[in-house]
């Protein structure tokens, strides 16, 4: 729960007012309330839930046409059936790996009796069968901070394994208070799913393990439970990696598509490159490049505005009133890639019940932007040189080449040299595309452009929210914002401050408006400018830096905001240090370091003397 969203007085009236109504309809609101539920555990902690409401019996394993399906090794396709009754039974199916109730391996095709709350060992998974306890129990609101570590963590991990899960923004109209919200939550989304408060009355979810058309029914399904109960709900959802695989890009079109819910002309805030001491000659670069048609190579660091900077260079050619196709290389499955970008002929493989052109002939006259160039599959990196060598595309089917006119700019954050040198891009495609090359230094090095940034995109997002005037930024939120090395860049800078003006209120934006606990472990340590060429026109010089000093005050002001979240964490959870390292968002390991570091006494265990 956010600070905002903290018991008072007034609040508690609300949740008592909610009440009787919630009673009135919870049965509506959460029909398996009472129901029998079956628990998936494996060696991390709990893999699922499903629940048993309205069958007799149930067939457990790893097909797809099972009643409950467990994808896990160890599990064969039809593993063991449960029957629901009394008394409860449960039958091996022939199984690879077997079934265990208590110690007692099970015969094929022999029943056993089974009673509620026993260990059942099905391979290398245990289950456990229980009915959910009557009292509700509202489910668990993460602070934003755990919420953007889990998504860094889930990241990582699906980048591994090669898996999905999508990030949802989810704003409701205040109409319903929290208690209401986390009911709803409670009722429509999976055990495994996590649920942060980003800012009053905006929630932001993350869904694990879930196609595209099971995300969409979650959200589906919580929007109307809410909308029952009176609350206005808009929905955002990004998807990994079909729209990023990093965090602040997720958390950016999340957010973007939930404005466009609720306003289809908003728009992101420029995230281009500002006036400043390490932009001009890029800047003046840039404007000459677009009077020709040269192919372009950006490169920078993830969020840095590689896709704006494109797109400016497309609007000030000649071609600016002609397309800008944007496509997202990674984005796009290697066996859809060909007929996506080439287009096809009718029959040329199965379903292509008609001609369709390709995404190069849509873009006629105007603009091409390969972003994320260097997860270009190799097999396509060919076709792509023949494109630029012709400027004609052969549809899939095709005998006959066409000819297209467009332009080529293409962004990446690798080094593509090192790419090419170890064999993993085509040497003739980079130099071919490689007309023009243009480096976008990261934020931290452009610390004189934080302030002007921070202040457009809070004028930016005020505008959106029917805000007259846009907050102030206070000389405490300045000197976090221009000594935090924004590892995600501008996106991350936008997300930051798009946080801080909902969280903010009629007020300035101050540092407690800010991630805190995220950016205080990376406080860049003052860097001296680079000098600037001499250009036509001299720019102004850049603000000086805040005084060591200054600096050594907000360190230590940081500081006594973390420990003060430590003690709070330990008095909620009565001493448990786990309880409260899991509440902070982060490993029991590096609690306790932070337990030693601030001269925090550890809670002493019962019975120790």
């Amino acid at each position: 729960m956010t600070p905002d969203d903290q018991d008072t007085p007034g609040r508690q009236r609300d949740d008592d007012a909610l009440t009787d109504t919630f009673r009135a309809t919870r049965d509506e609101l959460e029909p398996e309330l009472d129901a029998i539920w079956l628990l998936v555990l494996g060696d991390g902690g709990l893999y699922a839930t499903h629940t048993l409401t309205g069958k007799a019996e149930a067939v457990l394993g790893r097909g797809e046409a099972c009643d409950v399906r467990i994808d896990h090794p160890s599990i064969s396709r039809r593993h063991a059936l449960l029957r629901l009754g009394d008394p409860m039974t449960l039958t091996d199916l022939g199984s690879a790996n077997g079934t265990r109730v208590g110690e007692k391996p099970l015969e094929p095709g022999q029943p056993r009796a089974v009673r509620l709350g026993e260990i059942i060992d099905l391979g290398q998974m245990m289950l456990m069968v229980q009915r959910r306890s009557t009292p509700f129990r509202a489910r668990r609101l993460w602070p934003h901070g755990y919420f953007e570590a889990r998504l860094a963590e889930e990241c990582a991990r699906s980048e591994r394994s090669g898996t999905g899960f999508a990030v949802g923004r989810v704003r409701c109209a205040g109409n319903l208070p929290a208690a209401g919200f986390e009911a709803a939550l409670t009722g429509a989304l999976r055990s495994l799913d996590v649920v942060g408060s980003y800012a009053p009355n905006e929630y932001e979810v993350l869904l694990l393990d879930a196609s595209a058309a099971e995300v969409e029914a979650l959200l589906a399904r919580l929007k109307a439970q809410l909308e029952e109960l009176g609350e206005t709900v808009a929905l955002g959802v990004a998807y990994f990696p079909d729209d990023g695989s990093e965090p602040d890009v997720l958390i950016s079109i999340a957010g973007q598509r939930l404005r466009e819910e609720t306003d289809p002309s908003a728009t992101l805030p420029d995230a281009g490159p500002r006036a400043g001491s390490a932009m001009p000659r890029l800047r003046r670069l840039a404007e000459r490049i677009a009077q020709s048609d040269i192919s372009v190579i950006i490169s920078g660091e993830t969020g840095v505005g590689k896709e704006v900077l494109a797109e400016a260079i497309h609007r000030s050619s000649a071609r600016g009133r002609r397309p800008f196709l944007r496509l997202h290389c990674a984005a796009l499955s290697e066996s859809l890639l060909e007929s996506e970008l080439f287009g096809h002929e009718r029959g040329a493989f199965t379903g292509a019940v008609a001609a369709k052109p390709g995404l190069l002939e849509t873009a006629e006259g105007g603009t091409v932007f390969l972003d994320e160039l260097g997860e270009l599959p190799l097999s396509i990196q060919v076709k792509l040189l023949r494109v630029l060598e012709e400027r004609k595309v052969l549809r899939v089917g095709s005998l006959v080449p066409r000819a297209i006119d467009v332009r080529f700019i293409a962004a990446t954050n690798r080094d593509l040299e090192l790419e090419v040198a170890r064999g993993r891009f085509r040497k003739d495609l980079f130099f071919r595309l490689n007309g023009m090359s243009l480096l976008i230094p990261p934020l931290r090095e452009r610390t004189d452009e934080i302030a002007a940034l921070a202040r457009d995109f809070a004028a930016e997002c005020s505008r959106r929210d029917g805000r007259a005037v846009p907050p102030e930024l206070s000389a405490d939120a300045m000197v976090v914002l221009s000594r935090y090395a924004w590892p995600g860049n501008i996106r991350e800078l936008r997300n930051v401050v798009e946080r801080a003006v909902l969280l903010c209120g009629s007020g300035p934006i101050r540092s407690k408006h800010l991630p805190l606990e995220k950016m205080a472990s990376t406080i860049a340590a003052p860097t001296a400018e680079p000098a600037p060429e001499a250009p036509p026109e001299s720019p102004p010089p850049p603000a000086a830096p805040p005084p060591e000093d200054e600096v050594e005050r907000l360190r230590s002001a940081l500081a006594d905001v973390e420990r003060q979240r430590i003690v709070d964490a330990l008095n909620q959870c009565a001493g448990n240090q786990s309880s409260a390292a899991e509440l902070l968002g982060m490993s029991r390991s590096a609690f306790i370091k932070r337990l030693n570091r601030f001269g925090i006494a550890r809670p002493r265990r019962k019975g120790s003397p």
